[in-house]
């Protein structure tokens, strides 16, 4: 499937069902499998020397970040440094991450909410 098709299904099927959809607790197996990979293609992109092209992994997982931080911010267009930007998409991975270990463990890491994603907040694991 191409990535332009992936980014208009994931509008459609997610993006599309509120502010908060994109959220790793609201997202599908499907979804957050997705993302993963695109995350995993796009960080082992930029560690690699053979200047493989990290640009075609980053469409899905900005589209997920980009709609966070439209929810975050009530709407409003958003100004954020490229530094920044890198630690979202690691946070957000981290994010996704912990979502699939609480779905597939008895480990119940608090999941994320708009108002505590890309904050650095401290996380609560229950076991």
């Amino acid at each position: 499937m191409s990535k332009a098709h992936m980014l208009k299904r994931f509008q459609e099927e997610v993006m599309k069902q509120g502010c908060d959809a994109t959220l790793p607790s609201n997202l599908n197996d499907f979804w957050i499998d997705e993302l993963q990979k695109s995350l995993a293609q796009l960080f082992e992109g930029l560690d690699d020397t053979n200047g493989s092209d990290s640009n075609s992994c980053m469409s899905l997982p900005l589209a997920a970040i980009i709609h966070i931080l439209f929810a975050k911010n009530d709407g409003f267009v958003v100004k954020e440094s490229m530094e920044d930007m890198f630690r979202y998409f690691e946070d957000y991975r981290i994010e996704l991450a912990l979502e699939m270990v609480r779905r597939k463990t008895s480990v119940q890491a608090e999941p994320a909410t708009i108002k505590t994603i890309f904050t650095n907040r401290q996380v609560r694991i229950n076991s």
